[in-house]
């Protein structure tokens, strides 16, 4: 597996330019792939099994939840008593500019971090009743989000959102209403720790 490319000044929001992207990105794929090929030894044979159904958003549009993560969380290491997570990936802020990534392309901030807890309430929206986030979208600050947006995270959260869900349709409450004292009995029920 290779990620090898960044596009940059993408709006998630705009279908058009998202496919727009993803063509560039895919074209951009197969340019690599060929000069690998070419460089022979381990290369040789190169093939692309597959690519994305289109490119990943780091970043984009995040609901404010009943709780936001914040830098000051990471600081502190955080521990909230509805800690769906305990997060201990670090901050990644990829360049947001091709000139960017030429100077410094990741950053990592200026400031130690600590393992720190998502809560519930950070994947409960705080002004619709009934919706929540997992993953990338949950109600966290820009800091914040350069350390809970990855996949390991975006599971336990996911996880979590669907247990609460499931727990206020079968009782007729919304999210907010479930306790997530009842979640982690679900889990325990299922022989899994959180």
């Amino acid at each position: 597996m290779l990620m090898l490319n960044h596009e940059y000044g993408i709006k998630p929001w705009d279908a058009a330019a998202i496919s727009a992207a993803t063509v560039r990105s895919r074209a951009e794929i197969f340019r690599i792939m060929r000069a690998l090929r070419q460089l022979g030894g381990v290369w040789e044979g190169l093939q692309i099994a597959a690519t994305a159904e289109q490119i990943g958003v780091r970043d984009g549009r995040r609901i404010r939840g009943r709780y936001t993560v914040t830098q000051q969380d990471l600081i502190e290491g955080a521990r909230q008593k509805d800690a769906v997570a305990r997060v201990t990936f670090g901050v990644d802020i990829h360049a947001d500019s091709k000139e960017t990534n030429q100077k410094k392309p990741i950053d990592h901030s200026d400031f130690k971090m600590h393992p720190y807890d998502i809560p519930l309430r950070a994947l409960i929206a705080k002004d619709v009743d009934g919706l929540m986030m997992a993953g990338r979208c949950i109600s966290g600050d820009f800091i914040a989000h350069a350390s809970y947006r990855v996949t390991g995270n975006a599971v336990a959260m996911g996880e979590a959102a669907g247990v609460v869900a499931a727990i206020a349709a079968k009782s007729k409450r919304f999210p907010h209403e479930v306790d997530w004292i009842e979640g982690a009995a679900q889990f325990a029920k299922m022989g899994q720790r959180i």
